[in-house]
Parts: C-alpha cells; structure tokens; sequence
C-alpha cells in the first residue's frame, strides 16, 4: 500500500508521503480547483514531506505546471526535506522547470540518467533524442545493435508525436533513467500538455465513443488521426518493444489510462480527472538479446531503422570513426572513462570486421586513470591480438601516446603475471 498524503491548504499543494503513478491526477485536480473555482494566480507546490517521487508523474505534473505558466500562473516550489531527494528534485530537473525563478537548470551530466529535458521543434526532439540514445550507448554494456536501433526507433517516434499531433503549447518533456542491478532495464518518459489522444484521434475516428477505446485503438497498427501526417505505428511499436520485452508501458491521456505489465497485462479504464495532454511511460528490457528486433514488425514486414551507430560513426566511409573529443567532457578520471570504454566495446561488437579509428584531434592530456580505464581494460577484455586489429589511433600527440603505451603495458604485464601465477 503505497503512503501518499496529497490535500491543499489555501494556496498550497502539499505532496507528502510517496508521488508514485497513482497519485498523479489527485494534485491536478486540486490545481485546477484553486485556479478556476477560486482564482488564485500563485500556487505553491510543498514537496518538503515527500519521501518518494517517481518519473513519471513528476514529468506529468512538471507539463501541467509550464502549461499553466502559459496562461501566467505562478508557481513556487518547496524541496523534499529529505537531501537525497530534494537532489534528485535539481538533477532530474524537475526543480527548474516547476520554479525556474527559484531553481537553476539541471547541470547533471551522469551516465545513468539523463535529466528531463524540453523540446519544441523538430531541432530540439532531434538533440534531445540523440543525447539520449548516445548516453545509452554508453551505459549499458553488450547491448545488441537491433535491440539498440529499436529503442532509439521508439522514443523518435513518441517524442516526434508530441510535435506532429498533440498541439501542445510547451512543447513536450522526454526523461530517460537506466537500471542494470538486476536487468538492462531503461525507462523513458515523454509528456506533453496537448489535446490529448482521444481528442486527436475521435477527430479523424468519428466512431471511437470513449476516451479508453481512443487509448486501446492507438496501440494498434496503422491507427492514426490522419493518414496523411503519420503511418500510426509509433506507438503500436513501442507498445510491442516493451511488452515482448516483458517491461511496462503506460499512457495517461484524457479521462482514460492504459497500462500494461507481465502480471498484469494489458488494463484500460476511466478516470473522474483528466490529464490535459498525454504521458507516455515506457520500461524496456534488454536481458534476452535481439528480441526487441521482432517488435518492429509491421504489415508483416520486419522493419530495420537507421540508429545512431550509422548516422553518426559510419557515415565516413568503411571504416568506424570515433571522435574522442566529442565524445566526454573530461578526459581526467576512470568515472569520466566508463562510459567512453563502454561505447567503444559496443560500438565493436555492432560492427564486426570493422576497423574502428579513434581519433585524437584536439586531445592534448588526458590522465593515466583515464587511459587505463578506456584503454587499458580494452586492451584485456578484448586480447592484444583483437584490440590491435580493431581499433587504430590517429592524430595522437606524444605527451598522449607516452600515456597510452604506459596504460596498456601495464596491464599486459598484470596479465602476464596473472597467468603465470595460475599455471
């Protein structure tokens, strides 16, 4: 049973307890109740006893708010007492975007997470989609290449369909969280604070008659408000990645909610309170290799998207170039080093037989944990013989190549003796 304690003390909004999913409508409802029945033009939104807070309905909650700024209703925010918290509040950026007055853009920069960020036109969903799919591509290690194109193939098209259907006048919202303690598992989030599917859909459907069969036939191939804006698969293959995937996917709009888990299966119903908009939740897991490639199967045709890998990596010719200045903004730590080892070794399996030149242009120094973190553990996970063949090094200065050399000598000695030892 979760503990939530949500109520509304004159102009205050108190959120205690645990915000989980369920909880979303409820301070929606008691926004909308101070500002249309009593007028009130400056809401403060008290999340100091809160204990727990989920993505989900904070970005929600965070769409109505900017929403609501549009229409020059002010809001002020205070932060959950608890420190762990009241942090995630700042680095998932949901601070700044219910009280920017009050709170500065998240500057969080971790591989695990990336902070909730706002696009409104097709420039900032594509910026927004490809930092998402290349911190991806960094954080979850052995990832198969038609399991990634599918994940970056969904939150395209959700993210696209904030700006083709929804008419929504912030704009959307897209956060993205990755969990690997037990399962490759990476939840998304996108918002926004439009129409609302039913609404688009009962436009050009004129035989749905309620707002949870506008939410069940959007799950299905080809439905769509206009054929002539959109093919209607977008959200048919992200609900097909995530239920072969055996993850979760849910959809908040108008006065219905669609959600489907592995125990619970698919479940739509009616809500009293509308969300003015659509929340898209999407958890996708990657444990069973290449199963999310059958996903994207449309008209009987399996469908292979562009991904990253190729429109970024391979687009020079044979070979993989990787830029290494464009890809951390530190080049002084193992925690900087990660990430950057991690794409590389993925970047090598989704493209076998390629050569993979990394390029060292503007690198002037870089230190000797980072070299042996990237590097260094490259060089043993792969074998002298493989990395040599893979990967080749350009436009390296002395100072760096001395480090590298140091780095991935090191540990062939540390191997060496390993093995000497066993035998």
């Amino acid at each position: 049973m979760i503990d939530s304690k949500i109520y509304r003390e004159n102009n205050c909004i108190v959120i205690g307890g645990v915000f989980g999913n369920a909880e979303l409508l409820r301070p929606l409802a008691l926004i909308q109740q101070a500002i249309k029945k009593e007028g009130l033009e400056d809401i403060q939104i008290d999340f100091s006893g809160c204990s727990a807070a989920f993505a989900g309905p904070m970005l929600g909650l965070c769409a109505q708010i900017l929403r609501l700024r549009e229409d020059r209703i002010q809001f002020n925010l205070l932060l959950p007492q608890d420190p762990k918290l009241a942090r995630l509040f700042l680095n998932a950026n949901w601070a700044y975007l219910i009280a920017p007055g009050s709170f500065p853009s998240s500057s969080f920069r971790g591989v695990k997470q990336i902070p909730a960020t706002q696009f409104s036109s097709p420039k900032e969903q594509n910026q927004a989609v490809n930092r998402i799919v290349n911190t991806i591509l960094g954080a979850i290690p052995n990832i198969e290449r038609s399991d990634f194109a599918a994940l970056e193939w969904s939150i395209n098209e959700i993210t696209d369909n904030v700006l083709v259907h929804s008419h929504s006048p912030i704009g959307g919202l897209v956060q993205v969280s990755t969990f690997q303690k037990v399962k490759k598992r990476i939840e998304y989030i996108v918002a926004d604070a439009g129409l609302g599917i039913p609404k688009t859909l009962k436009d050009g459907l004129t035989d749905i008659t309620s707002d949870s069969e506008a939410l069940h036939r959007a799950i299905h191939q080809g439905v769509t408000r206009d054929p002539a804006v959109g093919q209607g698969n977008g959200l048919f293959g992200s609900y097909q990645i995530c239920s072969k995937s055996e993850g979760m996917f849910e959809i908040e709009s108008g006065y219905a909610k669609l959600l489907y888990t592995k125990k619970l299966g698919l479940q739509v119903s009616l809500k009293d309170v509308a969300y003015e908009g659509t929340l898209v939740a999407a958890q996708i897991d990657f444990s069973s290799p290449g199963l999310l490639q059958e996903a994207l199967r449309f008209g009987g045709q399996l469908y292979r998207p562009v991904d990253l890998v190729e429109s970024r990596y391979e687009r020079d010719g044979p070979d993989v170039i990787f830029h290494l200045k464009d890809e951390t903004t530190s080049f002084g730590s193992r925690v900087a080093g990660t990430p950057v080892r991690t794409k590389l070794k993925n970047i090598a399996q989704m493209c076998p037989g390629k050569k993979i030149d990394v390029d060292f242009s503007d690198v002037y120094l870089i230190s000797s944990s980072f070299a042996d973190e990237v590097f260094g553990k490259l060089f043993l996970e792969m074998g002298p013989l493989l990395f040599m063949q893979r990967f080749h090094f350009h436009n390296v200065g002395e100072t760096v190549r001395l480090l590298l050399d140091k780095a991935i000598s090191q540990r062939a000695t540390a191997a060496k003796k390993f093995e000497t030892w066993k035998l």
